[in-house]
């Protein structure tokens, strides 16, 4: 038996929230509805510090989801059995973890298990937006519609993705190999140098010196220096994931020029395309903004959403709670104001959609195109700090002699 949080609308409308203890996912799911309560949100409940991390399942990539969308709306459009074509879908994907997961789907149909409930099981590597979409399409025998849909909403996830990875490579490479040439230069080569201006009778001046401290430590501790670097990008990778990591670091993308604003429209865009996702396709915004808050990859958003999910139960709007915050843009939040009033919300989130993806290649393009400036910018300053600390030596030569 496992223990499952859940969070759920009693008859009366009101939230509730509360763990209930079941076989496995589908059986909570199973014992909440007998109590005749409405269910938002269900998932294990683990204990765990402040450096236990959100899910710590291996989640399928982007363009995986989206190639298995596409595969399996093509097997459902040509009529084959789904358990048929799951199968075979199984035997010819090249991505291990994604042939576990759609065996994993075939059993538990076999069980009398829906796909849906099988993909919003907690041992699921699905992302549960994708999960609540197939959930809407089987029950209104849209899910091919909303494969092929789901297909292009994670191939843009994945464009963008693999944008901001070729931004952060340049200067990941640039700084390991400027680390790398530093140490050979103050451990081996300076030293050197130095001996050879002492040894005429010139002084080394406190920069030199500076320098060559610095190099004389990296090369007799070598071990540790390399220790504390890798110690501390893997304590940095592990904070980030907590959740108060994943906030101070969001935080901190707002305050850095040009990143903050690329990052909104990336964020706007994602929230803008899950919001039309789930209004067309008629699903329970109450329970969607669950969904969707989970897509943004952003806590300061999802907070600004928790507080929108909240006012929809006090019967408040969408735009009037987001602007409470202020994390979106107040463009944003206008339109959709206007489509709230106007019932044209479906119309103007998926306009907004595309506006924002626009945006954010425009500012993902901007910043790859500054970083290489900024680099050689960086680099110069360092080799400078060096060529000063060799020649300033130099010329104490002249006056040795």
């Amino acid at each position: 038996m496992k223990n499952y949080k859940y969070t759920a609308l009693m008859l009366n409308g009101k939230k509730t929230k509360g763990v209930i203890t079941a076989n496995d996912f589908n059986d909570a799911r199973r014992r909440l509805k007998e109590k005749k309560i409405r269910v938002l949100e269900i998932k294990e409940h683990k204990e765990g510090s402040l450096f236990t991390k959100k899910n710590s399942k291996k989640k399928l990539k982007a363009d995986t989801v989206s190639h298995f969308c596409r595969q399996y709306g093509i097997i459902i459009s040509s009529g084959i059995n789904s358990i048929t074509g799951l199968e075979s879908l199984s035997k010819r994907s090249g991505n291990k973890i994604l042939s576990e997961e759609i065996m994993r789907i075939v059993n538990d149909i076999k069980s009398g298990s829906t796909i849906a409930d099988s993909m919003l099981d907690d041992k699921s590597k699905f992302p549960r937006l994708l999960s609540a979409m197939v959930a809407t399409g089987e029950a209104t025998g849209t899910l091919e519609d909303v494969l092929k849909s789901m297909a292009s909403f994670y191939e843009r996830e994945h464009r963008i993705n693999q944008k901001i990875k070729n931004a952060t490579t340049y200067p990941v490479i640039v700084g390991i190999v400027s680390f790398i040439m530093l140490f050979i230069f103050t451990s081996f080569i300076m030293p050197q140098m130095m001996e050879s201006i002492v040894d005429v009778g010139a002084e080394i001046p406190p920069v030199s010196q500076i320098i060559m401290n610095i190099g004389t430590f990296m090369k007799t501790y070598w071990y540790l220096v390399l220790l504390v670097i890798i110690g501390g990008f893997l304590l940095l990778k592990k904070y980030i994931k907590t959740p108060i990591g994943r906030y101070n670091k969001d935080v901190l993308v707002t305050k850095i020029p040009l990143l903050n604003k690329g990052i909104n429209a990336i964020v706007s865009m994602r929230f803008s395309k899950a919001l039309y996702l789930f209004v067309s396709t008629g699903f329970p915004l109450l329970q969607g903004m669950d969904y969707i808050k989970e897509s943004l990859s952003n806590a300061i958003a999802e907070k600004s959403l928790q507080d929108a999910k909240d006012g929809i139960i006090r019967g408040e709007t969408i735009a009037d709670n987001l602007e409470k915050r202020g994390y979106f843009d107040p463009v944003l939040i206008q339109m959709l104001s206007i489509g709230e009033q106007t019932g044209q919300l479906e119309n103007i989130s998926d306009q907004m959609s595309e506006f924002y993806e626009h945006e954010a290649e425009i500012y993902l393009n901007r910043m790859v195109s500054m970083i290489e400036p900024i680099m050689i910018v960086l680099v110069g300053i360092m080799v400078a700090f060096l060529v000063i600390g060799v020649f300033l030596p130099m010329l104490s030569i002249y006056d040795a002699i």
